[in-house]
């Protein structure tokens, strides 16, 4: 095999490896993760453009492993091989992503909103679907390795006197009277104390909680059956059987959380009760006694307390810090906080990362 030949392939297995992921992504979208919002959107100018950067990721894999080497397991049919440069797509995909999504939106000079609908749409990633990817070579770890110098450097020291311009001109809709406290709050509690970690949370919480944060209780309240049949595919097989719970919030939060994670059955209101909420959207009794022992409360005093300005930014600072998410701050792997935070339906992870990086872009100015 000639030099081209061998990066051909090697671009190919990274799109199809970015293939499956973006597959697997938009099916577990549409089935629902247990983490109900708004559904991601399927978009041919998106979806190309991830295929082109998987393509990109595979390359560089070819380059990171060898070429010699690739050709020589592509003429053995070397199976095991060819997948790791497949994963090497999928894998090596969030990093290149958050690079382009860092320095492109800053070349039309237009305020972030415009940016963003330009640039970016909802788009599902997805976890690795087979044990054979999860399980990869040591191949991938050390291609990941050899792409951390091209992240940020070290996160610069927070200055939380700019939270409130930042906010300003990023999310003009927040209270910057209300929420500019309550956040700062948390953020000490928590160790979110550099401009990385503040603006990689308050990428989370523009999305999990609306950009104004207003929504810090998860809205059950569908005018349609065919909606609610879509958000809860897991519980409603056709329409008709979600029909009983149109414009009936608090008994579909009974119905389709009952019986999870702690949750009672109908009859105990738990659904209800420890629906989402706060500004990470906290779900399920368990996951709320879990941060109600870190505060010295039930889980029934902190579902209501995650309904306030200072409960919301303190369970939403809480997750973060207990999820890893910090530490993925500090390397800007925004990807892979939203998986944190939505698991691997990843909703809106564009929108995410912009904010992110609009937000940091105010701290750091």
């Amino acid at each position: 095999m000639n030099v081209l030949e061998i990066l051909l392939l090697c671009g190919l297995m990274g799109m199809a490896g970015q293939g499956v992921r973006a597959t697997v992504g938009l099916k577990s979208a549409a089935a629902d993760d247990g983490k109900p919002g708004p559904q991601a959107e399927f978009n041919a100018a998106y979806f190309g453009l991830s295929l082109m950067i998987g393509f990109i990721a595979g390359i560089l894999a070819g380059f990171g492993l060898g070429l010699g080497e690739v050709a020589d397991a592509a003429s053995k049919m070397d199976v095991k091989f060819l997948l790791g440069i497949a994963a090497a797509g999928y894998a090596g995909t969030d990093f290149i992503e958050n690079a382009m999504s860092k320095f492109i939106p800053s070349l039309s000079g237009q305020p972030p909103a415009v940016q963003r609908a330009a640039l970016v749409q909802p788009f599902a990633g997805a976890a690795p679907s087979s044990a054979a990817i999860r399980t990869l070579s040591a191949r991938v770890e050390a291609l990941e390795g050899a792409a951390a110098p091209l992240a940020n450097p070290a996160p610069a020291a927070a200055d939380n006197a700019k939270l409130g311009p930042a906010l300003r001109a990023v999310a003009p809709g927040v209270p910057i009277d209300v929420w500019v406290p309550a956040l700062n709050a948390a953020f000490a509690k928590y160790g979110l104390n550099t401009n990385k970690r503040i603006a990689a949370a308050i990428g989370q919480f523009m999305v999990e909680s609306n950009e104004s944060f207003s929504e810090l209780r998860e809205d059950m309240f569908y005018r349609s059956a065919s909606r609610i049949a879509k958000i809860f595919a897991r519980k409603f097989p056709t329409e008709a059987a979600a029909e009983p719970y149109v414009e009936k919030p608090e008994e579909l939060g009974d119905f389709v959380y009952a019986n999870e994670e702690g949750n009672g059955d109908v009859a105990s209101g738990d659904g209800s009760r420890f629906r989402g909420g706060g500004l990470i959207q906290l779900t399920h009794r368990n996951e709320y006694a879990e941060f109600g022992t870190a505060v010295g409360m039930t889980a029934e005093e902190v579902a209501a307390y995650c309904g306030t300005p200072a409960g919301a930014a303190m369970s939403g600072c809480w997750y973060l810090a207990t999820h890893g998410c910090l530490q993925l701050a500090d390397s800007w792997a925004i990807s892979r906080i939203t998986r944190a935070v939505n698991g691997a339906a990843m909703l809106r992870n564009a929108d995410r990362i912009a904010y992110a990086n609009a937000i940091l872009g105010q701290l750091d100015g």
